[in-house]
């Protein structure tokens, strides 16, 4: 393990079998990293300075474990003995780092920052198929974004915790009121995030100059989020538009 990381964690004042969980994960991912391919880099390299941050410090203002957590465990699945002990010190620290920051619960929508938006482009990274098929990675729609006119997009945040991402199209010249991108990270399924985001984005829209629906499409077949957005209030208008169904949600 590096001097650095070693003696950020030695120092930390924390439980010492959250310590142990961390070195062990910690000396998993470090001697791995020069042979990883990029992409499997940028995960595990993400994962590791964030468990390290967040563990050691309790008052971070930025949770990105339960990602970070998800990287760890993806990577180290089928790596032989030392992929199972990271993947078991994984599983012993998640408690213990919920454990330390407690419940985060409430959902609200806030702006990306150069200090989030490499994570929040990463959230994309925790979809698995069939899901990752039916949204396009965040740092796509980022970069669309800078250079849409109307594009409005946020961070999907569970107190400190970034969870997730959405990006409309905002004109109010037409008016138009579109979810043109909407997803959640894999450890953050089925906590109600996405329907309370849905909210905290109608919320928003209905402050909107003429809003009177807030539309969104979706692909179909296996995977597909057209049961979530119908139990979250849309209504299928049976139109198809770029081989994705329309939805409209009342305002």
């Amino acid at each position: 393990m590096q001097e650095d990381s070693a003696r950020k964690i030695e120092a930390a004042a924390i439980p010492p079998e959250l310590k142990a969980a961390l070195v062990e994960i910690v000396e998993w991912i470090e001697p791995q990293m020069p042979a990883l391919p990029l992409e499997m880099r940028y995960r595990l390299g993400f994962a590791r300075r964030r468990l390290i941050a967040e563990a050691t410090d309790p008052a971070a203002d930025t949770l990105f474990w339960e990602v970070a957590l998800d990287f760890v465990a993806k990577a180290a699945r089928d790596q032989g003995p030392a992929g199972r002990a990271a993947l078991a010190a994984a599983q012993r620290i998640a408690p213990l780092l919920r454990e330390q920051f407690g419940p985060q619960e409430e959902v609200a929508l806030r702006e990306i920052t150069d200090k989030t938006v490499l994570g929040v482009c990463l959230l994309s990274e925790t979809l698995t198929e069939p899901k990752r098929h039916f949204v396009a990675p965040n740092a796509i729609s980022l970069s669309q974004a800078h250079f849409h006119p109307h594009a409005w997009f946020r961070a999907i945040y569970a107190g400190r915790a970034p969870v997730g991402f959405m990006m409309i199209v905002d004109d109010p010249d037409e008016p138009e009121y579109f979810l043109w991108r909407f997803m959640l990270a894999e450890p953050y399924h089925r906590r109600g995030y996405g329907r309370e985001a849905i909210e905290r984005l109608v919320e928003y829209v209905r402050t909107r100059p003429g809003a009177r629906e807030l539309g969104v499409s979706c692909g179909l077949g296996e995977g597909s989020p057209e049961g979530f957005y119908l139990k979250a209030g849309f209504v299928s208008t049976g139109e198809m538009d770029e081989g994705e169904l329309v939805l409209l949600r009342p305002l």
